[in-house]
């Protein structure tokens, strides 16, 4: 992406698609004269009058020092005009971007903001890049990089806990301490390089306590920041539940009943999955993945089935061997995991014995679910002395299922997020590096070492820190992470 912070910009900032009301956005240092091209103050009467009739908005708006808002019109040559329009009108490095900066709101006709695009910049504009308008308030000092992410958390928000956490990370829930952090590192620095270019002066700058005292607090930041981007360090957005269980307990029409598809292969011979399958499902609002495994003989202990030892034996068991360590590594990195168990292989003696039953012993504890599957297959006096059990076929049981997941899954994303992804993905590897020139730091103090080389993990961690902020950047990074805006933001 190339960065022209001379040259003016505009875009349509509305959503896509019709509404009462659309939206054009400019930015740059034309902003005024392709304004006063497409827009004039005061609703003119006669629908007829010529536009050197209507008074020029050039005549007030250059005299304006504040923000403000004009009712008019728009006059663009080829439609049929004029059109109603509020002119919205940032002056100067007070506006988001820290250029002059215009809104026009019309109507939302998507072809009609096309044309007022299509006419601004025959007045001098061109088309804004993706996220050329974000782009430019963190280049002016604005906002700061983790701001910058925020925004486009805040428009890929897809649950009130990710827009919640987008919306502290925009107010500056990483901004402050980032800065509070990276002031303080600098004025230690600056201590220290002071008493190194004055070696000759028999003056203390800062005491070697307060030297400790202060890299220990940098070093805490550090860790609460580290902390609070941890929750998002994922490489997956959604939590993951994972139903596991033996061969043939039932997990594959499980699958399908809840995804309401018929991706999972279902038969009654044991060991049929031999892969796993992800589909991605939404409980009021709740949005996790759930995956299928293959069976695994071992799984919640008792006797191999005969079947499967008899498949194993017969040449197969690569395969078979190869499905359960799948399975085994989706259950290991599993948040939820749904163990299935078929209820008609429980023994008459476990049926309804108070503090035996493994539903009542797992369901509520930690995020492991247990499911007694194929109920409709046991006589229904037992089926009643069941916990959590369920029948694809009658369907019964699938309501409590669903909220007992529900309510797992919300479980597990606690404590609630404090980042937006992008942000903790691209931090994390920074503020580790911090983290470790800091603890270095900590343990040079403690040593006694020269103030030359606790400046040297000084200046790394502010390096690393900077980073984060967006103080130490590249072309390539700020490219990355503006190009995937819409255009407009």
């Amino acid at each position: 992406m190339a960065y022209h912070e001379d040259e003016t910009i505009v875009a349509i900032a509305s959503p896509p698609g019709g509404a009462a009301r659309g939206i054009v956005r400019l930015s740059g240092p034309g902003v005024l004269e392709c304004v006063a091209g497409l827009f004039r103050a005061g609703l003119p009467e006669n629908p007829s009058l010529d536009r050197e009739e209507a008074e020029p908005l050039t005549t007030d708006i250059r005299t304006v020092n504040h923000p403000t808002a004009v009712a008019g019109c728009l006059r663009i040559a080829g439609l049929h005009s004029p059109l109603p329009a509020e002119l919205y009108f940032w002056p100067d490095a007070r506006s988001y971007t820290g250029q002059p900066v215009a809104e026009l709101h019309t109507l939302g006709s998507p072809p009609l903001l096309s044309e007022v695009v299509r006419a601004a910049c025959g007045f001098g504009a061109r088309l804004a890049e993706p996220g050329e308008f974000t782009l430019r308030a963190f280049l002016a000092g604005r906002i700061d990089l983790t701001q910058a992410e925020a925004v486009l958390g805040v428009i890929e928000a897809t649950d009130p806990r990710r827009l919640d956490a987008a919306l502290e990370q925009l107010a500056g829930g990483l901004a402050r301490p980032l800065t509070h952090l990276r002031t303080a590192l600098l004025e230690l620095l600056c201590h220290l390089e002071a008493g190194l270019d004055f070696p000759e002066e028999d003056v203390s700058f800062v005491t070697s306590e307060r030297i400790a005292a202060q890299l220990a607090d940098a070093r805490r930041e550090t860790a609460q920041l580290r902390q609070q981007l941890q929750s998002r360090h994922r490489a997956g957005e959604h939590v993951r539940v994972v139903l596991v269980g033996r061969p043939n307990a039932g997990k594959s029409s499980l699958f399908n009943s809840l995804t309401k598809g018929t991706g999972a292969i279902v038969s009654h011979h044991p060991g049929t999955t031999r892969d796993y399958l992800v589909a991605e499902l939404d409980l009021d609002g709740v949005r996790f993945e759930l995956i299928d495994t293959a069976g695994i003989v071992e799984d919640i202990g008792g006797p191999r089935h005969p079947a499967t030892i008899s498949t194993n034996e017969t040449g197969d068991s690569f395969l078979h061997q190869a499905a359960e360590e799948i399975a085994r590594r989706k259950s290991a990195a599993a948040d939820i995991r749904i163990h299935c168990l078929d209820a008609t292989e429980l023994r008459a003696s476990e049926i309804g014995r108070p503090g035996h039953s493994e539903a009542a012993a797992r369901n509520g504890q930690g995020h492991d679910l247990l499911v007694l599957t194929k109920v409709d297959l046991i006589a229904p006096s037992d089926a009643q002395l069941l916990g959590l059990s369920v029948s694809v076929v009658t369907g019964q049981g699938f309501d409590a299922l669903r909220s007992l997941l529900r309510d797992a899954v919300l479980q597990s994303q606690s404590p609630p997020e404090r980042a937006v992804a992008s942000t903790a993905a691209r931090c994390w590897e920074s503020l580790h590096r911090a983290a470790e020139s800091l603890a270095r730091a900590v343990d040079l103090a403690g040593a006694g070492a020269g103030d030359e080389l606790l400046a040297v993990e000084i200046r790394l961690a502010l390096e690393a820190i900077g980073r984060v902020a967006g103080a130490v950047s590249t072309d390539d990074v700020l490219g990355e992470i503006f190009g995937r805006f819409c255009i407009g933001k």
